[in-house]
């Protein structure tokens, strides 16, 4: 049988037919991968076979030299490099002439492969006649191999890093451009340019730094905005999208141009072409809102930023407002549709109103209340969004009078006969209960009753209206200490009516049976004492639920799925439960334990996050009782923190052997040379999201404060560990994500420290910790003089001075070291500081030091 045939039966619709065939394959590729790549090579060439084999000839060769898992890209990578260099030059030959195929399907298949090569070649310095090659192609005439040419540009473009092929920018800019330009003739050879612009645009930096060169580029780009063809004008706002994300900086002088363009295009342009154009504007605010950030983090660091915001929201807001309210009404009538014109007009509303803050309240409020309780559902509909668009941003009474206002409409419009206005009227809500929750507790009546009813509405509306009891309950988390809350006369009810929302038939229907499990969650999290009793009627239920989910039939993998979502749910539930009724629940600690190792048996990591959590709840709630159930669950733990890949798991896991450590106390001891072993092994590996590393450290101190004296044997490695980690330095003041990183790595530094020196103290063994005095001492000055520090740190640092004298003031070493200028300099500065907690950190600090 030949390779047309093969290819041809790989596509068969008959299993066996196309099993067949599949081991054909891969037996040709196993016996002589050269000339299995050559003869792929040649069938994608060959312009008189089937298009189908021809395609498919070169969809291998492509998966051949690339893969979504790391290592096998590595593998297919070397298997290339290691071909003879005859072999290569042969398929790089036919590839780049299969370029000007007749067949559209063949040429962009080659242009795949021939992308495919560059990015394994071009980094190494081969290949290196490849982008002259393709850049010559664009001085021929015909159509379909400048079209093909560009496509393999863009490809290259899209997975090269850009130093690969800095010495040819140039030269692949000018292809692009010459072939996106409006006097070409071809529009898939201009779409092809403009598709390959847009992968293009972060290797042209340079380009965009000079003036002329960046002004060409633009114009360019602007005139491809009024092509006739719709699929053109789509790609050149994508450009222009991309151009303001990167090049946000040097817009300025095209501002007015692109403002006329686009208002134009979000007016009178198709759907897709006007969505891209609100795109510009959404990216625009995007920006500014990082700036505007940057500019607070820097000021307050007393550092110079390193942007300047040029306001284009501010001042294109009063005429750019009214069409994006227009556009709010270009709904798909009662239609889910995930994304359309109005969908894409609300978010880029929510943006301005994050950009501008309290200035857009007066630009839209006039449409909002002319239009909220309009008969004509699309205004209502268009007028109900804008309002809930502009709820985050302004911060002012204006905006928290207009909502409280607002309510009563909108509750009445939760009962709207059109499904759309019902839905965004649910949303808005459900917006109000999270932003302006202060709004809603005086009207919690009618609040709780619109709701109530509304839960029984269809999936759609329903699982907003739990995102609303959601953020409702969860800005009532001051109740949850105290005897009686707004929320207790409402929470049986509202419990009671969540649960049977969760067993709906169509509860699987738009996360409705998630969204009510969460919004349960949270509604007994925060639920204030008096709801006690409604909570231990419910933990059996959730129990119950547990238990009976073991014998549902998983047939199939949405099966298998399904039951794996409710496990989650109802592990997540009971956590919240027994979270709240504490000692409570040792009754049911057993039958708990048991279902939670069921679970640990029967799924997969999906789940672990959320038992694992259960499992640190009853920890803490049966306290030292929990020891019966380490036998059975420290392999669970141990598997989880090796986990490291799942991080989140892990990140749990490491949090659950904290409860553990402070629940059992000294008894944990037989098992922390493993936990200690893991910990410590996943500090020490590069490639664990490091996200997981600061909760390690302060784990390390819940550890020592529960085995005491025990953990000297520990103690030079930890520190150790705990000395590495205090280096980590803030090299970009910039990198706002990394500075808070540290931060939280710093405080849990000295959380581990104030923790270990306290449980050696208790079994007298604190002077096993005087040889690190000196660096934590030296580790406290390093962090008093870094100005990006938080109150946070700071209080760490004046705690754990605090805890040498307390454990080793009797010792000349920490009797001289607290003596020292700078410790009293330290002291004194934060005497004034504004926090409360940290005033009385430094009380207690200074009490101890004076009894030194």
């Amino acid at each position: 049988m030949d390779l047309s045939q093969i290819l041809l039966n790989a596509q068969s619709p008959d299993r066996n037919i196309r099993l067949q065939a599949e081991k054909h394959l891969q037996l040709a590729e196993q016996q002589n991968l050269p000339a299995f790549f050559l003869a792929l090579c040649c069938e994608l060439a060959s312009s008189t076979k089937n298009p189908h084999s021809r395609r498919l000839a070169g969809l291998i060769l492509k998966n051949a030299l690339d893969a979504k898992d790391e290592a096998r890209r590595q593998q297919r990578t070397e298997q290339w490099i290691a071909l003879d260099a005859s072999t290569k030059l042969q398929l790089k030959a036919q590839l780049l002439q299969t370029l000007a195929d007749t067949e559209k399907d063949a040429r962009r298949t080659a242009a795949q492969v021939v992308a495919k090569i560059a990015v394994i070649e071009l980094p190494r310095n081969q290949w290196p006649d490849l982008i002259d090659l393709l850049v010559k192609n664009m001085t021929q005439a015909e159509s379909p191999l400048k079209q093909a040419t560009l496509e393999t540009l863009g490809y290259i473009c899209e997975e090269l890093p850009a130093e690969s092929i800095k010495d040819k920018t140039n030269q692949v800019l000018t292809a692009v451009i010459q072939g996106m330009r409006k006097d070409e003739s071809s529009i898939d050879v201009r779409l092809a340019g403009a598709n390959a612009l847009l992968n293009a645009l972060e290797f042209v930096r340079a380009n965009f730094d000079k003036e002329l060169e960046r002004n060409y580029i633009m114009q360019v780009v602007c005139e491809a905005t009024q092509a006739t063809d719709s699929k053109m004008r789509v790609a050149a706002f994508e450009c222009l999208v991309r151009i303001a994300s990167l090049y946000y900086d040097k817009l300025s002088t095209w501002m007015q141009n692109i403002f006329n363009i686009t208002l134009e295009a979000i007016r009178k342009d198709e759907d897709a072409v006007a969505q891209q154009a609100i795109e510009f504007w959404s990216t625009i605010c995007d920006v500014e809102i990082d700036i505007l950030v940057e500019i607070d983090e820097c000021a307050n660091m007393k550092v110079q930023p390193p942007r300047t915001c040029q306001n284009f929201i501010k001042g294109a807001l009063k005429f750019l407002v009214p069409v994006i309210e227009e556009s709010l009404t270009k709904q798909e009538d009662d239609e889910q549709t995930e994304w359309n014109v109005a969908t894409a007009a609300g978010t880029c509303l929510q943006l301005i109103a994050n950009t501008v803050l309290d200035e857009v309240v007066p630009v839209v409020m006039p449409f909002v209340q002319k239009y909220i309780t309009d008969t004509n559902w699309r205004f209502a509909e268009a007028a109900i969004l804008a309002f809930g668009s502009i709820l985050e941003g302004p911060n002012g009474y204006i905006i928290t009078e207009l909502v409280s206002q607002a309510i009563p409409i909108l509750l009445a419009r939760l009962a709207d006969p059109v499904i759309l206005v019902k839905d965004t009227t649910a949303w808005t809500l459900g917006r109000v209960c999270q932003l302006h929750p202060q709004t809603v507790l005086p009207k919690l009546s009618d609040v709780m009753r619109t709701f109530l009813e509304a839960l029984r509405d269809e999936p759609r509306i329903a699982s907003k209206i739990c995102w609303a009891i959601h953020n409702i309950a969860e800005s009532q988390e001051d109740s949850a200490d105290k005897s009686t809350g707004p929320l207790s006369p409402y929470f049986q009810n509202l419990a009671e009516l969540l649960v049977n929302t969760t067993d709906r038939e169509d509860a699987d229907e738009n996360f409705l049976s998630s969204a009510a499990y969460e919004a349960l969650n949270v509604l007994i999290q925060n639920s204030a004492k008096d709801c006690q009793k409604s909570i231990a009627v419910l933990l059996p239920l959730f129990l119950g639920r547990l238990e009976k989910s073991f014998s549902a039939e998983t047939l199939s993998s949405d099966d298998k799925k399904r039951q794996t979502e409710l496990q989650g749910n109802l592990c997540s539930a009971l956590q919240a439960c027994t979270q709240k009724l504490e000692g409570e629940v040792r009754q049911f600690a057993d039958g708990m334990m048991r279902l939670y190792l069921r679970v640990f048996e029967s799924t997969s990591a999906a789940v672990h996050e959320e038992v694992l959590m259960a499992v640190g709840a009853i920890a803490n709630a049966v306290e030292q009782d929990f020891i019966r159930y380490m036998p059975s669950f420290h392999k669970w733990l141990e598997l989880a923190l090796r986990n490291w890949e799942e991080y989140m798991v892990c990140g749990v896991a490491v949090g659950v052997v904290g409860d553990i450590s402070r629940a059992l106390g000294e008894k944990i001891a037989p098992y922390c040379d493993v936990l200690v072993g893991l910990l410590l092994e996943n500090l020490r590996n590069p490639s664990i999201n490091r996200l997981v590393k600061p909760p390690i450290l302060s784990c390390f101190g819940d550890i020592a404060i529960a085995i005491g004296g025990k953990f000297e044997k520990y103690l030079a490695i930890v520190m150790n560990m705990l000395q590495q980690a205090s280096t980590t330095p803030v090299t970009d003041l910039t990198d706002y994500d990394f500075v808070d990183y540290v931060n939280q790595l710093r405080e849990d530094i000295f959380e581990a420290y104030t923790s270990i020196i306290q449980g050696l103290r208790t079994d007298n063994k604190a002077e096993a910790f005087l040889p690190h005095v000196e660096h934590v001492v030296g580790f406290v000055g390093h962090v008093w003089n870094d100005s990006t520090r938080t109150e946070g740190v700071t209080r760490g640092a004046v705690g754990v001075l605090g805890d040498l004298a307390h454990a080793l003031g009797h010792t000349p070493k920490v009797k001289s070291i607290l003596s020292h200028d700078m410790v009293q300099t330290i002291l004194n500065e934060c005497a004034t500081s504004n926090v409360q907690h940290t005033r009385d950190v430094v009380k207690w600090t200074k009490s101890v030091i004076a009894k030194v």
